[in-house]
C-alpha cells in the first residue's frame, strides 16, 4: 500500500483555476517532503491531470485504487488557511487531502528565496507531456519573444462562472480594449524581441490580431472551471502556461485610466508561467 499524502482534485471537490490547482499541488508536496513521505496527486476534475502534465523526478501518479479502505490507515488533511506552519505527520498512513484552497503556503512563510523553491519542487514533480510538447512545437513561435497578457474574466462578455464582474457596456468594451492595447503597443516598444499577446478573451485577442499584434490563436480558449468546457480548452491552458515560461519577460496589464476598478484581473496565472521559466514579470 502506498503511503503519503494523497492530494485528489475530482467532482467532489471545488473547481479552481489551473493556477490554483498547482499552487495546492506544489504546497502539499512541500508539505510531504518536509515530512519525509510520498506525495501522490489524482486529478480527475473534468480531465486527467496526466494527459497534460506527466511525473518528472517523483512517480505522484496514483489512482483511486490506492486509498486504503481500511480507515485507521487514512487521516484527512486540508490545505486550507491559515497556511502559518507546517502540519507535522506521521509515517506509515495516507492522509488524504481533498478540501483545499489556491494559495502558495511557500510565499505565505516567507520561505527565502521562495520563487526558487517554487521552481524547483515544480520541475520535481512535473514536466509537460508529449501530447503538450506537440502542441507548443505546432504553436511555431519565434525563438525570442516576449508574452503579454490580459485577462478580463467578463468585462468583455461572460467568459466564466464568476461574480468578479460583469459585461460593461459595448461602448465601454470599445474604450476598454483601446487602452488596452495602447499597453501593448507600450510593450512593443520596450521590447527589442517580438511579443505575443495572449488572453482569456476571444473579442480581444481578434481585435489586437485585426490591428497587427501577434497573438495567440483564440480558438480554444476558455477557463477549465466552466463545467461545459472540452478538451481544446484544457490542452490550451497548458500550452499557453508553458509558451509564457519561454518567454524572454511577461507583463500583465492590470491598470488601464478612466475604466471601472474590476475591468482587468490580477491574474496569477502568467506570473507562475514567469516564476517557473524564471523570467522577468511585469505588471503594468
Amino acid at each position: 500500500m502506498k503511503n503519503g499524502v494523497f492530494f485528489i482534485i475530482d467532482k467532489h471537490n471545488s473547481h479552481n483555476g489551473i493556477t490554483d490547482r498547482l499552487k495546492a499541488a506544489v504546497g502539499l508536496y512541500y508539505i510531504a517532503k518536509y515530512n519525509g513521505l510520498d506525495f501522490r496527486f489524482i486529478h480527475r476534475a473534468g480531465f486527467d491531470i496526466r494527459d497534460y502534465l506527466k511525473p518528472n523526478k517523483v512517480p505522484w501518479s496514483a489512482e483511486l485504487s490506492d486509498i486504503s479502505i481500511v480507515p485507521w490507515k487514512t487521516k484527512k488533511l486540508e490545505y486550507l488557511m491559515p497556511l502559518c506552519e507546517i502540519p507535522v505527520l506521521k509515517p506509515g498512513l495516507q492522509y488524504i487531502c481533498r478540501r483545499y484552497i489556491g494559495k502558495n503556503i511557500i510565499e505565505i512563510m516567507d520561505v527565502p528565496e521562495w520563487q526558487r523553491v517554487w521552481r524547483e519542487l515544480f520541475w520535481e514533480l512535473f514536466s509537460p507531456s508529449e501530447t503538450v510538447v506537440n502542441a507548443m512545437e505546432r504553436s511555431k513561435l519565434p525563438e525570442h519573444y516576449v508574452a503579454v497578457n490580459a485577462r478580463f474574466i467578463n468585462s468583455l462578455g461572460v467568459f466564466e462562472q464568476a461574480d468578479y464582474n460583469s459585461p460593461l457596456p459595448q461602448d465601454m468594451q470599445i474604450r476598454l480594449i483601446d487602452a488596452v492595447l495602447l499597453k501593448v503597443e507600450a510593450c512593443e516598444k520596450e521590447s527589442n524581441v517580438p511579443i505575443i499577446v495572449s488572453s482569456d478573451s476571444v473579442l480581444f485577442l481578434k481585435e489586437a490580431s485585426r490591428r497587427g499584434f501577434r497573438t495567440i490563436d483564440p480558438d480554444g480558449i476558455g477557463h477549465i472551471m466552466n463545467p461545459e468546457v472540452d478538451e481544446l480548452v484544457n490542452l490550451k491552458t497548458f500550452v499557453n502556461f508553458f509558451n509564457m515560461a519561454k518567454a524572454e519577460k511577461i507583463y500583465s496589464i492590470l491598470n488601464v485610466e478612466g475604466m471601472p476598478k474590476n475591468s482587468l484581473y490580477k491574474t496569477q496565472y502568467p506570473r507562475y508561467a514567469a516564476i517557473i521559466g524564471n523570467k522577468p514579470f511585469i505588471r503594468i
